[in-house]
């Protein structure tokens, strides 16, 4: 048997789903996924302590923005440009699935030797 789990259980399912699609019947989703094994009390063992590059994104994207607001009311209103510009780099990454700072996040050093690859097509990043 092969147990697939994610944060909630939801993405683990679909990807049992797709398994099962491609020939796999022995995939088995597991109820709940990582949040409801840390509420019965299992241990996870984790490979990693880097926040995921997803996450990494949205936390630069977000503080950029955030920063380019307060310095356009405070120092120079042509900050609110980089707002626009992130903005519309969000935007492009949502349309085409390419997102240059996942690409520029990847190659931080704190990113070396990690699978730090973005998840395609609404697939679950592994």
């Amino acid at each position: 048997d092969v147990y697939v789990i994610c944060q909630s259980g939801h993405r683990s399912s679909q990807a049992c789903q797709r398994l099962e699609g491609l020939g796999l019947s022995n995939a088995i989703s597991v109820d709940g996924g990582i949040n409801a094994l840390e509420k019965a009390g299992g241990k996870l063992a984790s490979f990693s302590k880097v926040i995921p590059l997803m996450r990494q994104v949205q936390i630069a994207a977000g503080s950029l923005m955030l920063l380019s607001v307060v310095l356009s009311l405070f120092v120079h209103p042509n900050f609110i440009y980089l707002s626009a510009f992130v903005g519309a780099g969000l935007t492009f990454a949502g349309l085409t699935g390419f997102c240059g700072m996942a690409n520029l996040l990847a190659l931080m050093p704190w990113n070396k030797n990690q699978n730090t690859s973005m998840p395609t097509k609404g697939c679950c990043g592994v």
